[in-house]
């Protein structure tokens, strides 16, 4: 049911106040919303029906257009960009007989959508460049509703890349057919709802409860892979994703890692989470050596970094004599890092 008093409630409750960017593009989304007329076989559509918004890391792009699509249109399919190409290429390759498999690709999407919100459009190489172009504009012709949000103005979509001109068309087509919005500003909305979480009750700190936790914050794009590879070696997660990994600080830090493999850690993700903390003492001296050298370079390199535990566990986590003169300068800065000042003060920090 298309109601947007619904949403904004829905968004209060979350403890989530809309900035007036955001709300500029509600009352742009409603108002294209209500003047939209969809294509039928007798006459073209020239309302513009899709939308497509971007802006900064964080500004809460994916929170309103999922709360939007979700709200305004049935039977619509969400996918992360990765995840819809990723599904477009197992197509190509079921379909590849066929004379035109884009086309019947193309025509099961409208079969089993009315509308597609795509998280995080990117367009990396001239394959996808290729791909991309065709089913937008073949999916918008049949009146599939697209919603779309990424990092770049549509002007700047697969800047530099190889053969660009062929993907002008396309560029040309999302500016004339979508109604395009930058979401500007300077808050980072999932560094709040990151820096605000609290991990000290026993489901917050929990498997399930971080799990949960990231699933909502970074819209379903965890996996469930148990491995990640840094410096060609293989070392266990709990999950991953292009932003962020998330370790158990049982495991990870048990195993022969360096300086060398947290550098290229915090160079790779924007985000780092540990969870699954428990006491030590001089037993367990090699996993606190690993440890207090990857907070030590986590902070230096002003690392975004979340630890989920009872706080009670930071000030009883080492309780050895070996490593005292280390654990002291590790303790305090676990302390900091888990602050929300510490966090926010990280916003000024460019993303990896």
């Amino acid at each position: 049911m298309k109601d947007i008093k619904a949403v904004l409630e829905n968004l209060s409750n979350q403890g989530i106040i809309l900035d007036n960017e955001q709300n500029s593009f509600i009352n742009g989304f409603v108002e294209q919303d209500l003047a939209y007329q969809p294509p039928t076989f007798f006459s073209k559509n020239n309302s513009i029906g899709n939308f497509y918004l971007w802006g900064p890391v964080g500004r809460g792009k994916t929170m309103l257009l999922s709360a939007l699509h979700e709200a305004y249109f049935l039977n619509g399919g969400q996918f992360h960009f990765i995840e819809f190409m990723q599904l477009i290429h197992t197509k190509l390759s079921e379909f590849s007989g066929n004379k035109d498999p884009l086309l019947k690709i193309v025509q099961n999407l409208v079969n089993d959508y009315k509308s597609i919100f795509i998280d995080e459009f990117q367009v990396e190489d001239i394959a996808d460049a290729m791909i991309i172009g065709t089913l937008l504009e073949a999916l918008s012709k049949k009146g599939v509703r697209l919603l779309i949000s990424s990092n770049s103005n549509p002007d700047n979509l697969y800047k530099d890349g190889l053969q660009r001109a062929k993907f002008l068309k396309t560029i040309q087509f999302i500016n004339h057919n979508f109604f395009i919005h930058n979401l500007s500003g300077n808050e980072d909305y999932r560094m709040k709802e990151i820096a605000k979480f609290d991990s000290s009750t026993r489901d917050g700190n929990s498997y399930e409860g971080v799990k949960k936790f990231l699933h909502g914050t970074f819209n379903n794009e965890i996996t469930d892979r148990t491995e990640f590879f840094v410096n060609n070696r293989k070392f266990s997660c709990l999950g991953c994703s292009e932003k962020f990994i998330w370790l158990s600080f049982s495991d990870f830090f048990s195993s022969p890692c360096g300086s060398k493999d947290f550098i290229a850690m915090v160079k790779t993700f924007e985000w780092i989470f540990i969870n699954n903390f428990h006491a030590c003492n001089d037993d367990h001296v090699d996993k606190l050596r690993r440890f207090i050298s990857f907070i030590d370079i986590a902070y230096q390199e002003k690392q975004k970094l979340k630890c989920f535990y009872d706080p009670e566990l930071i000030n009883n986590l080492y309780s050895g004599d070996q490593l005292h003169h280390l654990w002291v300068r590790t303790e305090s800065r676990l302390h900091q890092i888990a602050t929300t000042k510490y966090l926010q003060n990280l916003e000024k920090n460019q993303t990896k």
